[in-house]
This record gives structure tokens, sequence and C-alpha cells, in this order.
């Protein structure tokens, strides 16, 4: 059964982009829908080009939605929290077992 959720992220500062790749590549396998909202514009995370420059134009201690349409969604909403609050060290990374595909 499809849910709607959202829920409010502040980051640290500006995500790295190995944090906007591992976001991306979490929403391609989310079943679902994922959208990013920040002063009055909304994208779809899904679309790779607009979703990294929304991301890059955030300002950092950035406030913003994510609203997520699908199945287990509390579970890819911790997903999405755990990457955008890693800190440096992490984000020098990828995530472990994943690899991106664009």
């Amino acid at each position: 059964m499809n849910k709607v959720i959202s829920s409010d992220i502040k980051t640290n500062k500006r995500l790295s982009m190995r944090q906007i790749m591992n976001l991306y590549q979490v929403t391609k396998e989310f079943k679902g829908n994922i959208y990013f909202i920040c002063n009055h514009k909304l994208v779809d995370a899904k679309k790779l080009s607009t979703f990294v420059s929304f991301v890059l134009i955030l300002q950092e201690c950035a406030n913003m939605k994510v609203i997520l349409e699908g199945e287990n969604v509390h579970a890819m909403l911790e997903k999405v929290q755990d990457i955008c609050k890693e800190n440096e060290e992490n984000a020098l990374g990828f995530l472990s077992n994943q690899t991106v595909n664009i």
C-alpha cells in the first residue's frame, strides 16, 4: 500500500557531491517518488540534472522539506536523513555495497 509522508531536513553544511549522488542512488531504487522543497522550489529527486542543480544552490544550514510517496516510506526517510547528516569523513566515499548508475 502506498503512503505519503513529509519531513523537514536541516543540513549542517552544504551537501557534498558524494552525498548528492548517494541520495540520487537510493532515490532511483525507491519504489515511489521523492520530492525536495526549499524556498518554494520543488524538485523530483529522480531527475539527476535538476536535482543536482537544486541541491548545489541551497545555502548552508538550509531547511528543506522532503516528501515521500510509495512503499516503505519510513525506511526510505531514514536513509535520506542519514545521508544528509553524514559528516565529512563519511561523505568521502559512497555507501558500502552501492554503486552509482547514471
